[in-house]
């Protein structure tokens, strides 16, 4: 297995530095790199990064249009104005609605909350529901991570006399609405000094801006908002996850509290990977599966009771969610690997009926697994426009190569990796051709794989909770502070096993020279016969922790992964099914007829020993069919040196070996019984009856007597055995009989017979010997 990724060692030159943070700081040396690494340069910086603080925090009335945005708010409040919240429905838009509605209820606003419903308002501002808000009395529209792309709604809101607030952080079109305030970090010519917001961030700044208190009982929200939407974790976005984790640790939200239950996540330690791939997750499932309006009123209740059953609505959710995940992923990876989509830099998938709540999950997938910037688009039966979501890497700005061409979508919106549109369907090959044509342009087929930073090289010996411990220092880890990836070898690995409801994930272990460390590989179970090989392993993994009955275990989650050497695969078996025959590469097979019924079938070339003798299987897979009647027709296979790149061993045996050797006493025992009788008529009836007399099998019978044969000791004429009258002495050792026997025997004994583990390392002996 090549890498998928182009892994690229961090260099670290500054030794004078790393011995100055590791005494000043009491830090490992290894902790002390990865500082470095991420561009801490002084212990001021160090001491700063390891503790961050809430002191740092900037103003909030920096952020553009804060001030107006306040006195606009303020002044619905005191005049009793009807406020109405219009949120968005994935967890960054639903932990900034709670946030908002939150703040001003307790000020004494009266206000409501909308999050819009994904399928029959789509994505950002609805016009038709700006219509209905003010239709119901709205007097003030605050949005909350959504509002720069609704120019019309805002124009539409201004000529019915009702003001619209816009907080948000998305990427800002050219023409910004006439909103009576943008409060926005990256405002054209006033951008915010304190980072990469998200949605919840700048909703917390207008909470804190508008009480003119810390609204510190909120940082659990921003907490899940910031890790869910993967702004960046530097700067002051560092504090804010850092001490919504310490609140969110509390437990203070019965909906939360009782969602993290379900989730089975230990609350008293929950980390930023418990938010990002438990909690948030969990929230996003509303908004896909049913109604995201739900999600608020988790996060707000105060009432246990109301708390459990919602939570359990989200949990109920989230399975939903995986079961349509699952089934749909499955079908755009067929579709991403079909011929057309071979040469492709980017992708553009479109499913019939896709549930089109999953589809940037489910892109999200199609990346990982093919390295390309993918969008997965759905469209219902009798509908004519599509809806999709695409997801990129850090090579390709997706929504960048997508703003040129808005003309071939109905609308558009997003982030530089992910972005949400709708097309006509009649649009799809012009929208495909637009993202080929922008790849193109960026050079993204000649940048090759894309680079993945390891931190350091460690052995499965390193991997304990001592050192996770020392790693959680580092968090919370996100863009900007990514999580420290590790390059681990070993040469032995050992229960490999797979997991999950349908099997899909897959777990094993490295085993080092006094402990072996676990690793996990979520989606990863078709790595499992190839990890069963016995190969030599190196992988790229970050470290996760594994709690099981009040037992924590340090383990690793699988990044990428690369193998050396000939993969040997024991796939033996009793039956020959078409089947296994429908890989590509060589097929070799020793009996004749064997080869002419399975030349049909295989989608490789069948060889037979002489021309595999003759072949070069350097970087090919090579299938041995059937068991050889002698192990050295099986080594000299590899005679011309080339390793293959996978050996499948099948093994089938056509005529098993019911016996073993007999020994000079069984011969001698034979022969006195010929001496008996030394002649025999209608010999084959006769001999059941012989092989009972004689307390042995009739094949070992039959064998015996046609190494008697060969040797002379006997003649069969017309049917009758007759024992010569002054036969030669002949050692039965050497006749052929005997010798294809006995080379039978042993070829099934190591092939058939041995376990796994022996079988594979009989056979990477004969490549290393042929080397």
């Amino acid at each position: 297995m090549e890498a998928r990724y182009e892994w690229e060692f961090s260099q670290n030159k500054n030794q004078q530095l790393a011995n100055e943070l590791q005494q000043q700081c009491q830090l490992s040396p290894l902790l002390t790199q990865l500082l470095i690494q991420r561009g801490i340069d002084s212990v001021e910086k160090a001491k700063q990064y390891l503790d961050p603080q809430l002191a740092e925090l900037r103003d909030p009335f920096e952020l553009h249009d804060m001030q107006k945005a306040v006195d606009r708010i303020q002044a619905a409040v005191a005049n009793g104005e009807k406020i109405v919240i219009y949120g968005d429905y994935d967890a960054d838009g639903i932990t900034s609605t709670a946030v908002m509605y939150e703040t001003l209820d307790e000020v004494g606003a009266q206000v409501e909350f909308f999050i819009p419903n994904r399928f029959t308002d789509g994505y950002g501002p609805n016009l038709d529901e700006y219509q209905r808000l003010i239709d119901g009395g709205a007097q003030l529209i605050i949005t909350v991570d959504n509002g720069v792309s609704g120019a019309k709604e805002i124009e539409y809101a201004n000529s019915r006399g009702v003001d619209v607030v816009i907080t948000d952080h998305h990427e800002l079109p050219e023409k910004l609405p006439e909103a009576a305030a943008i409060v926005h970090p990256k405002y054209p010519g006033s951008e915010y000094a304190g980072g990469d917001l998200s949605g919840v961030g700048v909703a917390f700044k207008t909470a804190w801006a508008l009480t003119e208190e810390f609204p510190q009982e909120m940082l659990d929200l921003v907490a899940i908002g910031e890790l869910a939407d993967l702004v960046d974790v530097t700067g002051e976005n560092r504090a804010l996850i850092t001490w919504g984790l310490k609140q969110l640790r509390q437990g203070m939200r019965p909906g939360l509290h009782q969602l993290v239950k379900l989730a089975k996540l230990n609350e008293d330690q929950l980390s930023d990977q418990d938010v990002g791939f438990g909690i948030a997750p969990r929230l996003n499932a509303l908004g896909r599966i049913d109604d995201a309006n739900e999600g608020v009123l988790l996060l707000t209740t105060m009432d246990d009771r109301e708390g459990k059953e919602i939570a359990q609505e989200v949990e109920n959710a989230n399975q939903t969610r995986q079961q349509l995940v699952a089934k749909i992923t499955d079908e755009a990876l067929r579709q991403a690997r079909a011929s057309e989509n071979t040469d492709r830099s980017t992708l553009l998938l479109l499913g019939h009926e896709w549930h089109q709540g999953v589809l940037g999950i489910v892109a999200s997938r199609v990346v990982e697994e093919t390295g390309k910037p993918t969008i997965v688009a759905s469209v219902n039966d009798g509908d004519e426009i599509a809806k999709g979501s695409g997801r990129s890497h850090d090579g390709f700005d997706l929504f960048e190569a997508l703003q040129k061409h808005r003309d071939l979508m109905t609308a558009f919106g997003g982030h530089a990796q992910a972005c949400g549109m709708s097309f006509n369907i009649d649009q799809v090959d012009q929208l495909r051709a637009a993202l080929e044509q922008e790849a193109k342009a960026r050079g993204l087929a000649e940048s090759g794989p894309i680079k993945l930073d390891l931190a350091a090289s460690l052995s499965p010996d390193d991997v304990n909770e001592n050192l996770y411990d020392q790693l959680q220092r580092l968090a919370p880890f996100g863009p900007g502070n990514p999580e420290p990836v590790f390059a681990i070898h070993a040469d032995h690995i050992n229960n490999v096993k797979t997991m999950g409801k349908q099997q899909e994930h897959l777990k094993f272990k490295l085993r080092g020279q006094k402990n072996s460390a676990a690793v996990v590989a979520f989606g990863k179970a078709d790595l499992a016969p190839l990890l069963l090989a016995g190969v030599p392993v190196t992988i790229a993994a970050t470290f996760g922790i594994n709690e099981w009955h009040g037992k924590r275990t340090a383990q690793l989650m699988l990044k990428d992964i690369k193998t050396q050497g000939t993969a040997i695969l024991d796939q033996r078996t009793r039956q020959l099914l078409p089947g296994m025959f429908n890989e590509t590469g060589y097929y070799v097979a020793f009996d004749q007829t064997l080869r002419e019924n399975i030349a049909g079938h295989a989608h490789g070339i069948v060889l037979d020993p002489q021309t595999a003798l003759e072949t070069d299987f350097k970087d090919q897979q090579v299938t041995i069919v059937d068991c050889p009647p002698d192990l050295a027709m099986l080594s000299a296979l590899w005679q011309n040196g080339g390793q293959p790149a996978m050996i499948r061993l099948l093994l089938w045996e056509k005529h098993p070996v019911r016996f073993g050797l007999p020994n000079r006493q069984q011969f001698a025992m034979l022969y006195r019984f010929l001496r008996q009788y030394p002649e025999i008529a209608n010999y084959r009836q006769q001999q059941p009856a012989m092989a009972r007399s004689l307390l042995m099998p009739v094949e070992q019978l039959n064998w015996m007597i046609t190494v008697f044969y060969e040797a002379k000791f006997v003649t069969i004429n017309d049917g009758v055995l007759k024992l010569a009258d002054h036969p030669d002495h002949v050692d039965l050792e050497q006749t052929k009989c005997y010798q294809q026997h006995a080379a039978h025997l042993k070829s099934a004994q190591v092939l058939l017979y041995s376990d796994t583990h022996t079988l594979r390392k009989r056979v990477a002996a004969w490549l290393m010997a042929n080397e």
